[in-house]
């Protein structure tokens, strides 16, 4: 019986041995194979393989949180909180983004957007809010942008990996083509590598800086100011400055259509000369018939 276990056991090891061995050969084949055709061919090198789950360690990953706070306060003197607003903001490496300055009658108010350290962002928004008369409201929002910044990186680093890779291709080849095509391909890759930089320096920053946006604002007391009326001279003095001033305006606006005027003055000559001449005309015609029946009339009278 163990001799049988023994035979049994031999016969599986050199099966085993051979096909690893055939396997092996084969691999060998191809691995030349493939270089001797990468003389002659330029590929896109292939995508990096998955990681197996055995070759996977379990790392602690550092959080990437996005922190950002609302606080909307009353205080009682808006010029003294804004200097220890300014105070507490240089303490605490804090700098101003922007701000919107109101001042009414009712109300002195301002929308600062702060940015702080993450780190300090906790003891920022705790003094500012000591500040307050009042606290009207206060809400944070964070936002975990860990999946996002790992991929990120990822492909970053993938990206450089391929453009090592194409670089090594570019020192192995002759070719004016290849050399071409490589060249086209290292451009693309590279606005890759520098658009994910530019994502991934955006996103450290807004995890380094946390936003504090801060409504302050102060309650003024209203005062009511009743309109003084003019009395009756100033009235009459404005009432004549009106009535000369729409005089002026009424001879300027006439002095204003002086081409108006022009017409209107060629045309009434034009007219009179018009109607003198008829006048004549008819003046002209009552003596011509006139004259008519008195030589018709010598002549019946000289007939008889």
């Amino acid at each position: 019986m163990k001799t049988k276990l023994v035979v049994l056991f031999i016969a599986i090891a050199l099966v085993v041995g051979c096909r690893s061995k055939s396997e092996y050969n084969k691999a060998i084949m191809a691995e030349r194979e493939n270089f001797s055709q990468g003389d002659n061919l330029i590929q896109a090198p292939p995508p990096p393989p998955p990681p197996s789950e055995s070759s996977e360690t379990k790392v602690d990953v550092e959080k990437k949180i996005i922190k950002t706070a609302y606080l909307n306060m009353e205080v009682l003197d808006y010029s003294s909180s804004r200097k220890l607003i300014d105070s507490a903001l240089k303490r605490f490496n804090a700098y101003v983004v922007n701000e919107s300055l109101q001042n009414t009658e009712c109300q002195i108010s301002n929308s600062i957007n702060i940015k702080v350290p993450a780190n300090q962002f906790e003891m920022l928004l705790a003094n500012l809010a000591k500040l307050a008369k009042k606290v009207d409201s206060q809400n944070i929002e964070t936002r975990d942008v860990t999946e996002e910044y790992i991929d990120v990186e990822t492909r970053l680093n993938n990206s450089k990996k391929v453009e090592d890779t194409y670089l090594k291709l570019l020192r192995r080849t002759n070719s004016i083509e290849d050399i071409l095509k490589i060249e086209q391909k290292l451009g693309e890759i590279r606005t890759d590598i520098e658009s994910t930089e530019g994502r991934l320096k955006y996103l450290n920053h807004q995890v380094s800086y946390s936003s504090i946006n801060l409504n302050v604002y102060q309650t003024l007391e209203y005062k009511y100011n009743p309109e003084k009326l003019p009395n009756f001279f100033q009235r009459l003095k404005k009432a004549v400055s009106l009535g000369w001033n729409g005089v002026v305006v009424f001879f300027l606006f006439l002095i204003g259509l002086w081409p108006l005027w022009i017409l209107v003055v060629a045309g009434y000559y034009v007219w009179r000369y018009i109607a003198r001449y008829r006048r004549e005309r008819r003046r002209e015609e009552k003596r011509r018939r006139k004259l008519q029946k008195k030589m018709q009339y010598d002549d019946d009278t000289q007939g008889k």
